[in-house]
């Protein structure tokens, strides 16, 4: 079932038991955040804070704290959610334009704009200052002039003024580079509060002119509406919650950071592109949502999750159609490191697995791969096969310093990363050397019946 928008997806939420409603008066800094870093250490639900401190609308975080979130929203069991993933993202749906909506009910432009009546919050103890983390960017590329969605942190330089860290390597970078070598700024629009599985798309592996709101499109299995913004040539939900409207300044950067970023620390100042505002427009009432990103896992984690699984299962498949399953780790903050378990054909067939996600541009740093037998959801089984079938000077590959489209604190420069691989599979021609030990029965349901029974009983 497609969802309207944010606040259809909300009540669904509320009859599930995932939304919680903070009504006690909370912060701008650091109070929000501290509440969804929780909910997501517990598996928890969404929270909605409806009493912020000189603030006159609620603020939304932790809708996507949790793995069981992402799958609430597509409407998928958890266990289903790699494959039913890969299955939706195949089908594109345009998005279809419409003539008004929602988002546009009330418009600030001028002197009425002001950014700073957003509850816009700071997220961690070093951040430069507030930090916009929940808007979606929409801009076109000036080349093919389609349309790119993605998802960067803006923070709040005035009444009329956001950086858009979007570093070389982004699409949205690109964008702006391309505009800024002819002397151009570039519209962008951010729209903040849009229907779930529409923030889902944005977050896709697909080349620069591919439609984002396609994508979403075919996860929804319903397209995506989109209204013309009011001040740029930028299309829109038409039911998003807030739009923020306005153009970079050809050629102005101001330093961005520090920022509690998705491996867990600090990424320190750096250059970005400065936009100033051109118009606000909103819904009556809106919903401002905050997406926390830092220490594993978080909703910049989960969000991430599903796309750069599969475009790792993309590059894995080319080489070995007899792929099992593939992970990438939240420990690894969903993007550096990967399992992947193989019907292995080849000797070294996983070796070539392991160079292709390293160089992928992923982001990937660690690719373990072992054999069907192991079940790479099950972090002890993984750890017994290095144990039991890997030798270090043969089984592991240790790649010099190569471009990685990452933030990493232990790179030796900006965006490179020195990879590793293990080749944990067996031999394909002396795999009883290495079979795991078996006792017939051990696996007896209802042996396992009668002793969870007598757990569940003497529980104190």
């Amino acid at each position: 079932m497609a969802f309207k928008d944010l606040r259809e997806y909300l009540e669904f939420l509320e009859t599930q038991g995932q939304l919680m409603r903070i009504k006690k008066p909370v912060n701008k800094k650091f109070d929000i955040t501290a509440y969804t870093r929780k909910t997501s250490d517990l598996n928890g639900p969404a929270l909605l804070f409806e009493n912020v401190i000189d603030c006159n609308m609620p603020v939304l975080s932790g809708l996507f704290a949790t793995r069981k979130l992402i799958a609430l929203a597509l409407g998928v069991k958890e266990d289903h959610l790699l494959w039913e993933y890969l299955k939706r993202e195949k089908d594109l749906l345009d998005p279809i334009m419409v003539e008004s909506g929602p988002c546009q009910e009330i418009v600030l432009t001028g002197d009425d704009i002001d950014l700073r009546k957003l509850p816009i919050l700071t997220n961690f103890e070093k951040d430069a200052g507030p930090y916009i983390t929940g808007g979606i960017q929409v801009a076109k590329d000036p080349i093919k002039g389609k349309r790119n969605v993605s998802m960067h942190r803006m923070l709040l330089l005035g009444p009329r003024k956001l950086t858009v860290y979007a570093p070389p390597g982004r699409q949205l970078g690109t964008i702006i580079s391309r505009n800024e070598d002819k002397g151009l700024g570039t519209e962008i629009a951010t729209a903040i509060g849009v229907e779930p599985v529409t923030a889902l798309g944005s977050q896709a592996r697909v080349p620069l002119g591919v439609d984002e709101f396609a994508i979403a499109g075919g996860l929804r299995g319903e397209p995506v509406r989109l209204v013309k913004c009011k001040t740029i040539d930028v299309e829109v939900p038409d039911t998003s919650e807030i739009v923020i409207e306005g153009r970079t300044i050809p050629g102005e950067r101001v330093d961005d950071g520090p920022f509690g970023e998705y491996p867990g620390t600090y990424s320190w100042e750096r250059p970005a592109p400065v936009l100033e505002v051109t118009a606000i427009t909103m819904r009556k009432n809106p919903i401002y949502q905050n997406v926390l990103t830092g220490a594993p896992g978080t909703e910049n984690h989960w969000m991430m999750d599903m796309p750069a699984t599969l475009a790792a299962y993309h590059e894995a498949y080319k080489i070995c159609p007899d792929l099992k399953d593939i992970k990438l780790t939240v420990g690894g903050t969903a993007r550096h490191h990967c399992l992947v378990s193989i019907n292995k054909r080849h000797e070294l067939e996983a070796r070539n697995i392991i160079y292709s996600l390293l160089s992928a541009p992923i982001g990937i740093k660690l690719v373990v791969v072992v054999d069907d037998d192991i079940d790479i959801n099950d972090p002890l089984q993984v750890e017994w096969a290095i144990n039991t079938r890997v030798q270090a000077d043969r089984d592991v590959i240790v790649v010099p310093p190569m471009y990685s489209p990452t933030l990493d604190p232990s790179s030796p420069a900006e965006r490179t990363s020195a990879k590793f691989g293990i080749d944990a599979t067996m031999p394909i021609h002396s795999r009883d050397k290495y079979a795991p030990v078996w006792i017939p029965g051990q696996d007896d349901k209802c042996i396992a019946e009668e002793i969870a029974d007598f757990i569940n009983k003497n529980k104190k």
